[in-house]
């Protein structure tokens, strides 16, 4: 004797409802990974460089050799954000690092008297106005090169990369 089995109709599939909760779920998950690029929730790796507008130069009408570098406009460039190099041309760049009370800001002035950085380093800043000095130093030669360098540490980009004659 052979049975038949009987199949009920009413009888659903639990698939269904496991590929909805799935398809919902993804798109949940979608929706917030495209809310955070949007509102910039995942922070933000990569600053962008300050807005600034930074020169270098020696006054020749002035007998004391020295550079001036000068923020012109555009952002406050903060203290313990910024480093400064002013070497021989060609040489390596030699870095001084800013301290956290050390602000660049729009009108501010680093004179750098007479003196090329060779090694450890310390400044003077009051003010708008910054000056260098050094325990090992180099005198700047009347007629030669240097390289003058200031970079924005937190996006790592130049504020400036000049070459200036001392005349």
């Amino acid at each position: 004797m052979k049975s038949k089995r009987k199949y009920s109709k009413d009888e659903e599939a639990v698939s269904p409802v496991i590929g909805v909760i799935l398809m919902v779920a993804i798109t949940v998950i979608l929706a917030a990974v495209i809310a955070a690029f949007v509102f910039d929730m995942g922070g933000n790796l990569n600053p962008s460089p300050p807005t600034v507008s930074v020169t270098a130069q020696n006054n020749a009408a002035d007998t004391t050799l020295d550079l001036k570098i000068n923020h012109n406009g555009g952002e406050l460039l903060k203290g313990s954000e910024w480093k400064i190099s002013v070497v021989d041309e060609g040489d390596a760049p030699a870095y001084i690092f800013s301290e956290a009370s050390d602000d660049f800001q729009v009108g501010g002035q680093i004179v750098w008297a007479g003196t090329v950085a060779t090694d450890g380093t310390t400044h003077n800043f009051v003010g708008a106005s910054w000056t260098y000095s050094s325990a090992s130093t180099e005198d700047f030669v009347q007629g030669d090169k240097y390289d003058v360098k200031m970079v924005h540490i937190p996006s790592n980009s130049l504020v400036i990369d000049t070459v200036v004659e001392i005349r």
